[in-house]
């Protein structure tokens, strides 16, 4: 029985905190959002549509974080294909209406900035860091890459080490997003939007295969780094 029970866990288990059942649901959430987003940018009253959309992302974000059923790297998966696609697949004025629309509600939900003075203070200095090197970088590819790693790895390991939900005052996402497609539309540049696309190819990676990276280092890096 008990070699029954280890068949059944293994098969289950991927490793502690990765296991196939939650991987598989998480998916096919992330599929099920994506397309539903490219069904609903076919209709007339998208932008509706999609703020009302982000509002339930956002609220299930708040609740099934704070109860540890949704981990960063799940939080990432229902946001990362859908900007992604509204980066690429839109231009100009329709890309800035479609990803207001989807990220504003998200980060009204999400943005718990009113926690305590520190956080604010704190949020409001990493974020007004992380937009000037973007202002001064816009068109160095490289350091472009660069800048959507660390913030990729920031947001996990932030997350990991702390009470849920402090990862998205300090470093998120979708705030960075709108903050850079304001300095777009206030430059009148189409540089931020090159940034933007890389910055969720990266992150896109980073919800995909996140949970498997930070399982491998944690093996190989100092304990402390992860508690």
């Amino acid at each position: 029985m008990e070699i029954f029970l280890d068949f059944i866990e293994a098969l289950i288990y991927i490793h502690e905190e990765i296991f196939w059942l939650k991987e598989c649901i998480t998916i096919m959430q992330s599929v099920a959002v994506f397309s539903l987003v490219r069904w609903i940018v076919t209709l007339r009253s998208r932008a509706e549509f999609l703020i009302y959309l982000s509002a339930v992302i956002g609220v299930a974000t708040v609740f099934l974080g704070d109860m540890e059923f949704w981990s960063d790297n799940d939080m990432l998966k229902l946001l990362a294909p859908t900007s992604l696609f509204l980066l690429i697949g839109y231009k100009n004025k329709d890309k800035n209406v479609l990803l207001f629309a989807f990220l504003t509600p998200y980060i009204l939900a999400t943005y718990e900035f009113y926690r305590s003075f520190i956080y604010a203070i704190e949020s409001i200095v990493t974020h007004l860091v992380i937009i000037s090197i973007i202002l001064i970088t816009r068109e160095n590819k490289r350091i472009s890459l660069l800048i959507s790693i660390v913030v990729g790895l920031l947001f996990n390991q932030i997350g990991y080490n702390t009470h849920p939900g402090t990862n998205e005052i300090l470093i998120n996402p979708a705030l960075i997003t709108l903050a850079t497609l304001g300095l777009g539309i206030y430059m009148k540049s189409n540089t931020y939007t090159e940034f933007l696309k890389s910055f969720w190819k990266v992150l896109l990676c980073f919800a995909y295969f996140g949970s498997w990276i930070f399982h491998f280092t944690r093996s190989i890096c100092p304990q402390y780094f992860y508690h």
